[in-house]
């Protein structure tokens, strides 16, 4: 047994101090710093807390070759130093992570820790190059948007057509549906008149129903030997026709309301 820094130290291995052939390690892995093409020797502790005794040291398949010991089977009285020596070839791996392994009790007990050779080298990460229109597209993300403003909708009143008996009242009201110069109350807006194309079956709906009803009053109202007679066919036609264009005059009112 010999002394020595306990800088260069590298692991405590201890033996039968809880038991017979117990094996305890005082760090749980080591790290060996080394470049490929670099060597270093690092000493291993053996402590006894028992009867004198031969220990054996050996490492996994991935150490191999890397990691010797100049002593692999020392005989341990109270505290003994291993040296071994680490090394990495010119064209090895730049990190290799294996065991070391201690047997004890002549190969009853056998035991390992982590030992990582090599070392990491952290690369520094390269800023990512800004991809075409990349730039411009954050820049206008980071430009402040114009609050939207909803307009207040302004409600066109229209006029309602009030029913009354005159029939001057109904016919004026109607040309001027269809000729779109609907008359409005002081200060508000008229709504836009329909396309000519809307506005032709419109009027000759109106015009129909006007030449109905004025031939129904002018019926009645004409003296009794100038009256005309009216059959069933001139009768089932006059109501189709009428049915029709009422119909017709009142979806384009629900229509424009």
């Amino acid at each position: 047994m010999r002394g020595l820094n306990l800088e260069q130290i590298f692991q405590n291995v201890i033996i039968n101090r809880q038991e017979i052939n117990s094996i305890e390690f005082e760090k749980e892995s080591i790290e060996i710093s080394l470049y490929p093409g670099g060597e270093q020797t690092f000493e291993i502790l053996i402590t006894n807390y028992g009867s004198p005794t031969h220990i054996h040291l050996s490492v996994s398949d991935e150490l191999k070759g890397q990691i010797t010991f100049l002593r692999d089977n020392p005989y341990v009285l109270q505290k003994e130093y291993v040296s071994a020596v680490a090394r990495i070839p010119q064209e090895g791996r730049v990190l290799t992570k294996g065991q070391i392994y201690i047997t004890a009790g002549y190969g009853s007990k056998k035991k390992g820790f982590p030992v990582q050779l090599g070392k990491v080298e952290a690369k520094q990460q390269e800023p990512p190059k800004d991809e075409p229109g990349k730039w411009e597209e954050d820049a206008e993300d980071l430009r402040p948007s114009r609050p939207f403003v909803a307009e207040p909708v302004k409600k066109v009143s229209r006029p309602r057509i009030s029913g009354g008996s005159r029939l001057s009242g109904i016919s004026t009201s109607a040309f001027k549906n269809f000729r779109g110069g609907i008359s409005v109350s002081s200060g508000k807006r008229t709504r836009k008149s329909t396309g000519q194309n809307e506005r032709s079956p419109l009027t000759l709906a109106l015009g129909g129903f006007l030449l109905l009803v004025s031939s129904f009053f002018l019926y009645f109202m004409l003296p009794a030997d100038l009256q005309f007679n009216v059959g069933f066919a001139q009768s089932l036609l006059f109501s189709i026709l009428f049915v029709t264009c009422t119909t017709y005059i009142l979806l384009k009112f629900m229509d424009e309301i």
